[in-house]
């Protein structure tokens, strides 16, 4: 028979003997949900923030054709990079912003396309006027710092915002004989 004493060694023993392989295998099974289901929810929140983008962009376009066409003054619309940020800002004549659109530049990208070429809105800020008689788009420009304004509306007869996610493509297609915006998502 063992003493007290003993007794107590003995279960000290049996409780200090580690995890066993199926506590170790359950703990990673959890680490590699939680880490699925953490990765699957940035993606679908970086899509969300490219659709969003793409979504206002498109407003912002038609309003701006609208505001030229239906007040006085000239107006313009500028797509640029603002630290981490995309901007979208509207002006009137002066140059002073009336509205502004800021969204997240992270893990989404904006670039135009316009014929065989392409301006990354990270490098380049893109500038869209319109007629003010009927609506066309007078001018598409891409201005990169230090650089003369490259004219985009010369190269095709439209050009395109491509807003990227996680390999998921969002466009705004702008038509520059009819300044018809159009999207989709």
């Amino acid at each position: 028979m063992m003493s007290r004493r003993g007794n107590r060694h003995f279960k000290k023993q049996l409780n200090n003997q580690g995890f066993s392989l199926l506590e170790l295998l359950v703990v990673i099974a959890i680490i590699a949900v939680v880490s699925l289901l953490v990765t699957v929810g940035l993606t679908v929140l970086n899509k969300g923030n490219a659709k969003k983008a793409n979504k206002n962009l498109y407003s912002s376009l038609s309003e701006l054709k609208t505001s030229t066409m239906a007040k006085n003054g000239n107006w313009y619309m500028e797509i640029g990079k603002d630290g981490d940020s995309y901007v979208f800002t509207t002006y009137k004549d002066t140059g002073s912003p009336l509205e502004t659109y800021k969204c997240s530049a992270s893990r989404i990208s904006i670039v135009y396309e316009a014929g065989t070429s392409s301006y990354n809105v990270d490098d380049y800020t893109i500038m869209v006027k319109f007629s003010k008689a009927d609506g066309s788009c007078d001018s598409v420009t891409a201005t990169k710092s230090g650089m003369d304004p490259i004219e985009l509306k010369n190269t095709a007869t439209s050009g395109t915002f491509k807003v990227t996610s996680s390999g998921v493509d969002y466009q705004s297609k702008l038509w520059y004989k009819t300044g018809k915006v159009t999207t989709s998502n």
